[in-house]
């Protein structure tokens, strides 16, 4: 039986000189729910996959010849790779407060090539669609091209169509964006991927639970969908996740299929995995 396994990044390094801890990655949580929402669709729990950083602290991609090798023995052409926190595409040129490290591992690299073809940006305050996938954004969503965020909290700043000016802050309101993709095979004849994020821990964990609640059919969907999630304010003694399940979700387009690759990717690397 195919088996979904989990994709963890490392949780922020409080000394840099020292590793990552294994016991410490990050949305943990999210990605479990997003496993049990996978079993309905056939796929088993399977193995987990820590992509950690290497000694060195970079929150730039490295060339393709500095990769680090990855081998998985364990995965299976038909299985999945659940990916449950934002792709580090753009840290390393953002300048923001709160970034995420990435492993910068071949594997990382191959998916990232899938993330390139739906996203020129991808950072913790900002993120844009590429010209590809802001083209199938429908009229009254065309401002969602170039996103903006907030860094305490993650709601919206501004939203700019491409060509126009970015709107004001004011009528934005307390919403956020979140974003699930789904490839078929991460390289020829290798396994696929699920990846289900928002802008941060919290939002991201609403999301997983409303796609094993109540979008459990969004995760059929190939390629990129993309929706608007409409956060509430946490009670002050919380003991369960049942108000983050409830958060409001509003669709705002999906790609209806896989994007083919940019004219300008790179030829994936090959990786060793039976």
């Amino acid at each position: 039986m195919p088996q979904a396994h989990s994709f963890l990044y490392s949780a922020p390094r409080r000394d840099y000189k020292r590793l990552p801890t294994p016991a410490s990655p990050r949305d943990p949580e999210a990605n479990l729910q997003l496993r049990i929402a996978l079993q309905d669709l056939g796929f088993e729990f399977g193995e987990t996959i820590l992509n950690f950083p290497a000694d060195d602290v970079t929150f730039d991609l490295l060339p393709r010849e500095q990769l680090r090798e990855v081998e998985l023995p364990f995965v299976d052409r038909n299985d999945i790779l659940a990916a449950t926190t934002r792709p580090p595409l753009s840290d390393g040129r953002q300048g923001d407060k709160k970034k995420i490290e990435p492993a910068n591992t071949t594997i990382e690299r191959m998916i990232f090539d899938h993330y390139f073809r739906y996203f020129r940006v991808c950072s913790r305050s900002h993120v844009e669609l590429t010209e590809e996938a802001a083209a199938l954004l429908p009229p009254a969503m065309k401002n969602r091209a170039i996103m903006t965020f907030y860094q305490e909290g993650c709601r919206y700043m501004y939203l700019q169509a491409r060509g126009r000016p970015r709107s004001r802050r004011s009528p934005l309101g307390q919403r956020t964006a979140a974003f699930l993709l789904r490839v078929e095979e991460i390289w020829p004849g290798g396994p696929g991927l699920v990846a289900a994020w928002s802008l941060n821990a919290m939002a991201t964990l609403s999301w997983c639970l409303q796609l094993r609640h109540r979008y459990s059919w969004m995760l059929e969907n190939r390629g990129l969908t993309m929706v608007e999630l409409h956060p509430e304010r946490s009670p002050a003694h919380a003991n369960s996740y049942a108000w983050v399940r409830d958060w409001r979700v509003t669709p705002v387009f999906d790609t209806g299929g896989e994007l083919p690759p940019r004219s300008d990717e790179e030829r994936r690397l090959p990786l060793a995995f039976d």
